[in-house]
């Protein structure tokens, strides 16, 4: 019988190993045997299954006083404490204080020895450059508005001169009304 079958591992197809049960083999002992003839003697206690529980935990304290035991290794130095954070007054604080500490190694500012003078000429140019720019802005702005509202100029103008007709013949109806309604009061106010 091949070694890797008496383990307590099913090997797959795939090469993998996957544990059958949760008992721990050392030496031949097992552990899980032990814990089920406690659990035995526990829920169903006749005198056979206790002398096997008894035997099994003695088994189990033999093999715990028989290992070796090491040295246990020194503790490990603990780790340096990190400083708190800063709050952000203290981090301000510190800042202000540094500032205060630097000298001005510069030194004296010198002149220069021929002045910065303004054009007025270039002056406008540049407006003119500006007002252009935004025109072009603005343009592009609507331009893109009309393709927004998806109404094009066209259908626009005919849908305002529709509106236009429409007011115009309202109006036209009221004229009428009311020079009817006029006349209708003055031919009562007369007595003939």
């Amino acid at each position: 019988m091949e070694l890797w079958r008496t383990l307590p591992y099913l090997w797959s197809r795939r090469c993998c190993r996957i544990k059958l049960h949760n008992s721990f083999t050392m030496n031949n002992f097992q552990f899980s045997d032990c814990r089920k003839a406690v659990n035995q003697a526990t829920f169903r206690p006749t005198a056979a299954r206790k002398a096997e529980a008894a035997k099994l935990l003695q088994e189990a304290m033999d093999f715990i006083s028989n290992l070796e035991e090491v040295k246990d290794k020194p503790k490990a130095k603990s780790k340096k404490r990190r400083k708190a954070k800063r709050t952000a007054a203290q981090r301000t604080a510190d800042h202000m204080d540094k500032a205060a500490m630097r000298t001005n190694e510069v030194g004296p500012v010198k002149p220069s020895k021929k002045a910065k003078t303004s054009s007025v000429e270039d002056a406008q140019a540049s407006l003119k450059e500006m007002d252009d720019r935004k025109a072009v802005k603005k343009s592009a702005k609507l331009k893109a508005k009309k393709v927004a509202s998806g109404v094009s100029e066209t259908d626009r103008v005919a849908s305002l001169e529709a509106k236009i007709e429409a007011l115009t013949a309202c109006l036209a109806v009221h004229m009428e009304t009311t020079s009817l309604s006029s006349a209708i009061e003055d031919s009562t106010d007369r007595p003939f």
